[in-house]
């Protein structure tokens, strides 16, 4: 289940500051991905759409030792969206998505749970 929130700020604010929050954490951003931007080259018209991926590689490959087809969830991912004017975040509890793999929420889990709410909250 995705988890969303509503941004204060537009939505270039909301991106930049939760950009700046997880650089600034020692996470490392792998890739943005802009789903709007993508739409406008095909002539199609989408409200702002972007998906960051980010993590910590020691974080990530200790989860995936203990079930590499987590690999396919990783990196960690948040969405930020604009609906009808108002700026959303949304991501998936990492607890939730390791459940799917049956990897119990162990003291790893758990951290990737609070940085991840710790990183919403602040936007």
């Amino acid at each position: 289940m995705l988890i969303s929130k509503q941004c204060k700020g537009t939505f270039e604010e909301c991106v930049k500051k939760l950009s700046d929050l997880i650089r600034n954490s020692g996470a490392e951003i792998f890739c943005i991905v802009d789903h709007s931007n993508n739409a406008k080259k095909v002539g199609l018209s989408l409200e702002p759409t972007l998906v960051i991926y980010f993590g910590n590689p020691k974080v990530g490959t200790s989860v995936m030792m203990k079930n590499r087809s987590i690999a396919y969830e990783l990196p960690l991912r948040i969405l930020v969206w604009v609906s009808n004017g108002i700026t959303m975040v949304g991501y998936k509890k990492p607890s939730e998505i390791a459940r799917e793999y049956g990897i119990e929420a162990d003291e790893v889990i758990k951290k990737m749970d609070a940085f991840m709410e710790n990183i919403i909250s602040d936007l």
